[in-house]
């Protein structure tokens, strides 16, 4: 099966952002970057977070690392003022140490998200990335809540150095992770005004897309065969900017699999593994 996309240099659609302030983290490369260059074309203010500086126009660029709980707190604290959107992008894949990816993609996105709240206007939005890799959460949810039930960084740290596990599990825990982190706040930071949301990419065209197929395996190859490609960051990125939309009002703590249809074909019966 082969599938048409939209190319980079399609216009913006009327996205609701102009005007708007944006944290985006993630944003030198990757998903991130493309989300970044969309915002800026609709007017928005970006306020953007990563390891390594950001090519791009942005409002702020502060730079964080998620593996250090005092740079995220270090990295709230320059965040002056009130923001509208809260894009948490920023990522690891499977062939990391198993500890830094659960840092990363659960424990800093947490953190950076409950430390912002009160700093994200009402009827904003936070969308997280997690991935098609966490599919399996219903599966493995009482271990997913005990993970989530530790009440901050540290204990979060603890519960991972006390639940060993490699490479690539710990990748499909983490993204578990995110889905269910995104049910759980959806009351919480709905209480608050905003809505959050999670969309799971499968493959996507980035420079990191050779360590995912390494830590995920061969699946990886199978949805790029049944799909008919890999997903650009465009295709992806305008998912994201969709379901952070400020128009978009009452889609909440819903994870959106942005695959080309891969894990609903196996429901439906189109996609075969093997």
């Amino acid at each position: 099966m082969t599938t048409s996309h939209l190319p980079e240099s399609t216009p913006t659609p009327h996205f609701g952002f102009r005007g708007k302030r944006v944290v985006v983290t993630g944003a030198a490369s990757g998903i991130g970057h493309r989300v970044t260059e969309l915002l800026l074309e609709a007017g928005a203010h970006v306020i953007a977070l990563d390891r390594s500086a950001v090519d791009l126009s942005v409002e702020r660029f502060i730079r964080v690392d998620f593996t250090d709980p005092e740079s995220i707190d270090a990295a709230v604290a320059e965040i002056d003022g009130e923001i509208d959107v809260l894009l948490n992008i920023a990522g690891v894949p499977g062939t990391a140490d198993p500890e830094v990816t659960m840092r990363v993609n659960v424990l800093g996105l947490r953190m950076l998200t409950e430390l912002l709240i009160h700093k994200i206007n009402h009827g904003g939005s936070v969308t997280n990335v997690a991935s098609i890799a966490g599919a399996q959460w219903q599966s493995h949810l009482e271990e997913v809540q005990r993970m989530l039930a530790t009440p901050d960084y540290a204990t979060g740290v603890d519960w991972v150095r006390d639940h060993p596990m490699d490479g690539k599990r710990a990748y499909d825990f983490s993204k578990e992770c995110v889905v269910v982190l995104t049910k759980q706040h959806g009351r919480y930071l709905r209480e608050h005004g905003v809505r959050v949301n999670s969309v799971s990419p499968g493959p996507v065209k980035t420079p990191i897309l050779k360590d995912f197929r390494e830590s995920v395996g061969p699946i990886m190859d199978i949805v790029t065969r049944e799909t008919g490609r890999d997903a650009s960051t465009d295709d992806i990125a305008r998912v994201l900017l969709f379901v952070s939309d400020p128009v978009l009002q009452w889609l909440n703590a819903t994870d959106v699999q942005v695959d080309g249809g891969f894990m609903s074909g196996l429901v439906g019966g189109w996609v075969k593994i093997g």
